[in-house]
């Protein structure tokens, strides 16, 4: 059965404000209709509706949820004080005027979806006509262009005709002022017939050999392999032991993700990974410096060391951001490797300059892999790294490094308090943490673990402290993941929940759900609590005698927790205070059904079906309810006691 929604209102010269208080109803399960001279509000279990003293502009009206409830602004069509917002007109007329009200409205709501739609059709004719415009005038500059380069062209041609036909009469002309008189014509034809007839006598002296038969001799060449496009091979400047151009391709057929001769270009790849990390897409990052050292990374790499270094020491980098530490660990010894080949094979070409650089490459390559080392829990090799980057880096970035070297002695309280946890050591681990925090503040997995031991111990309030001050930390850094802030978040919720803080416990599952959108079981922890805490709003009401609000919060917990035993008694309960026997009967035996290993609030289900039964003049089924309570809960047999011996003698009444 509804209830009837209160309200306050204000009013201006110019509008109406309406205020209507909704209790534990759902903004997304609220109905509003609002009509020149009508307004109704439709959210279970309230509803509303008012007949206006006078009419407002329905079509700028507006609803708004706040925390105080459901405000309504209403335009007025006419300026001035109403005095009263409900009309006092006969019931008859008021439903007349009612009826006309919502009629015009739903018409108004009507042509306005019409016009809309006739709007958008129309845009889209425009749309669609600027589009063949725009398509037919590039289709005109291309064939105006074509038309164009083809009178160009014809000019040409024309022209080299002409020409052509000049120098062949100028040659024509020549040879008729060259050639010779007759005498010289027959002295060059006899000396032929003698050349002929001397050739003749060669051919056919018995004791030469024959002239050695024709023959086709096929030659071929090694085609180039470089990664190159078309337009840049000239193999006809090719030398024989130029290795850089020459170079078999061993490795670069194994890349069948390459989708054009671009990214058979480790060059190509190289530089776009670069442009991968600038903007932080550190997996497309990898995948492209991958790419080119399979292309790059074989066995003429001594060529080109120094750039397939550069290619390993990115993808290091990759690797750290990714959380990779191993696969970091190993590309920066690769990489270190790569350049002491190329610092022996060119030493005595390299100068000073070239030298320094080599060694700053170096010295970032140790401390890139002293972190990796630091993270895998290996501290002895973090330490000798850091020793070696120290070495070889400037001197502006020695006191940085100390600093991180430093730190490593928190990171040795670090693993030394995780084996005390994982001993259930306590507070022994929580010292150690403790005295991490003092060399390394800024550690965030330190006041992360101290808030799991904290929590072990069953100290709540210093759960939350500890795991506030590491979402404080994680929040100042950039690169935080955000699995670790929801796991965070979720510790804390926990703490909240033991301590029955139920609002800050489902603020924080809530933010932890959706950082870790695929995690199921914080979504269970999250409709626990929250089940939780509409079960702490509805024993509220229920302890004021609010029976409608408190159904309304326990129906809400019952969609998050269904098999929640106390909200389905209390439910139960609040229908029969309520006096309604029917839905407390389907309530009883749904909650029975779904209580069978639990007794005790299967035999308190049954007290409230029995005297449900019992208001609608079922009797003996009733009686039979109260009976089957007493046997699965013999405690209840002094308070029944009187109920069913009044029961009993209803039934005996009604035979």
């Amino acid at each position: 059965m509804p209830i009837t929604a209160e309200y306050s209102w204000e009013e201006t010269n110019a509008s109406l404000s309406v205020l209507v208080p909704l209790r534990g109803a759902k903004p997304s399960t609220s109905d509003v209709f609002v009509a020149n001279e009508y307004l109704k509000i439709n959210s279970m279990p309230y509803f509303l509706e008012l007949d206006l003293q006078h009419s407002v502009q329905a079509s700028k009206s507006r609803a708004v949820f706040e925390p105080q409830g459901l405000r309504l602004f209403l335009p007025k069509q006419e300026t001035g004080k109403w005095g009263a917002i409900c009309t006092e007109l006969e019931k008859e007329e008021r439903l007349a005027r009612r009826q006309t009200s919502v009629e015009a409205r739903h018409e108004e709501l009507r042509k306005a979806k019409v016009t809309e739609k006739e709007e958008k059709n129309a845009d889209d004719r425009e749309a669609l006509k600027r589009s063949m415009e725009l398509e037919n005038a590039k289709k005109q500059w291309v064939e105006d262009k074509k038309q164009h380069e083809y009178a160009v062209h014809e000019e040409r041609i024309l022209d080299w005709e002409e020409k052509e036909k000049v120098a062949a009469q100028m040659l024509e002309e020549e040879e008729q002022q060259d050639q010779p008189c007759s005498s010289n014509a027959a002295s060059s034809t006899e000396t032929k017939r003698r050349a002929q007839r001397s050739k003749q006598a060669i051919f056919q002296d018995p004791s030469l050999p024959p002239p050695r038969s024709s023959n086709v001799v096929k030659m071929t060449f090694t085609k180039t392999t470089r990664p190159t496009p078309a337009r840049a091979d000239n193999t006809d400047k090719l030398g024989p032991n130029d290795p850089e151009r020459s170079k078999p391709m061993l490795k670069r057929i194994t890349n069948p993700d390459a989708v054009d001769i671009g990214e058979q270009n480790p060059l190509w790849l190289k530089d776009r990974a670069d442009k991968y990390v600038q903007v932080g897409d550190f997996q497309s990052a990898e995948a492209a410096y991958s790419a080119a050292i399979s292309l790059d990374d074989d066995e003429y790499v001594d060529t080109i060391a120094d750039r397939v270094a550069a290619y390993y020491s990115n993808r290091s980098l990759c690797y750290m951001q990714l959380g990779c530490h191993k696969k970091c660990e190993s590309d920066c010894r690769r990489a270190m490797e790569l350049l002491e080949e190329h610092h022996a094979r060119h030493s005595h070409t390299l100068e000073p300059s070239q030298i320094g650089a080599l060694q700053a490459r170096m010295s970032r390559l140790y401390a890139r892999r002293a972190a990796a080392r630091a993270q895998l829990g290996n501290v002895q090799g973090s330490r000798s790294d850091f020793e070696d980057a120290i070495r070889r880096c400037a001197p502006e970035h020695e006191e940085a490094l100390g600093i991180d070297m430093h730190k490593l002695g928190a990171l040795e309280l670090k693993l030394a308090a995780d084996a005390n946890f994982k001993a259930a050591e306590y507070q022994l681990a929580l010292d150690k943490y403790a005295q991490a925090k003092l060399i390394d503040p800024t550690n965030s997995a330190l006041c992360s673990n101290s808030a799991l031991c904290w929590l072990s111990l069953g100290q709540m309030e210093q759960c939350i402290q500890e795991c506030t001050e590491c979402i404080q930390l994680l929040d100042q850094d950039s690169r935080v993941k955000p699995e670790q802030i929801g796991k965070i978040l979720a510790r804390r919720g926990s703490a909240y929940a033991e301590l029955t803080q139920w609002q800050q416990a489902h603020h924080d599952f809530q933010r932890a759900c959706s950082l870790l959108p695929a995690n199921k079981q914080l979504k269970a922890d999250r409709d626990r609590v929250g089940a939780a805490l509409h079960r702490s709003a509805a024993d509220t009401s229920f302890a004021q005698g609010d029976m409608e609000l408190a159904l309304a919060e326990y129906d809400n917990g019952l969609e998050l927790e269904p098999e929640d035993p106390k909200m389905l008694v209390n439910r139960a309960t609040c229908l029969l205070q309520l006096q309604q026997y029917e839905h407390c009967i389907e309530t009883c035996v749904e909650g029975i059904s779904k209580l069978e290993t639990k007794p005790k609030m299967r035999a308190s289900l049954l007290v409230r079906r029995g005297t449900a039964l019992g208001k609608l003049g079922k009797y003996d089924a009733g009686l039979s309810d109260l009976k089957m309570a007493v046997q699965l809960n013999p405690g209840f047999a002094m308070s029944l006691q009187q109920d069913m011996e009044a029961m009993e003698k209803a039934a005996t009444a009604c035979q």
